[in-house]
């Protein structure tokens, strides 16, 4: 199992999150290859949205998914100034705001869309289960 984190920010538990990933695929049955996150700047993420989706317009996460076989092999590519917006914009802590950007990529990989309002909604009811575990762990931490 290997996770890894490039610029991550300072306000997550590299342990406590690297433990609710490794619980919450777990608990879908699948298994982690290796998932790679991407802390990156608001114009390197614009960048990236342009050359692999031809989109102009700026996203808090981009999946690239190379999963097979329940096995989970992902490289995700977040923007921490689109998550602090949606924070603002969602009246949530950056903390809880980049949890649920981080499993938001992992539950497109176990298979989730958000391609309809029905999508969405599943989709937040999930990441709201995965911020729950966190805290959970993380108060078990201390």
């Amino acid at each position: 199992i290997i996770i890894t984190y490039n610029n991550m920010p300072e306000f997550i538990s590299q342990d406590v999150l690297n433990t609710s990933i490794n619980s919450y695929v777990d608990s879908y049955g699948y298994q982690i290859d290796q998932l790679t996150f991407n802390f990156v700047s608001k114009e390197r993420q614009l960048l990236l949205n342009e050359q692999f989706l031809n989109h102009d317009t700026h996203t808090d996460i981009i999946t690239f998914d190379y999963s097979k076989n329940k096995s989970l092999k992902a490289e995700f590519f977040i923007s921490l100034w689109a998550v602090s917006l949606s924070a603002k914009e969602l009246s949530q802590s950056p903390k809880n705001e980049t949890l649920r950007v981080v499993v938001h990529g992992i539950l497109h990989c176990l298979g989730y869309k958000d391609d309809s309002k029905r999508n969405k909604h599943k989709m937040r009811e999930l990441e709201d289960k995965f911020i729950e575990m966190f805290h959970v762990k993380q108060k078990n931490n201390v």
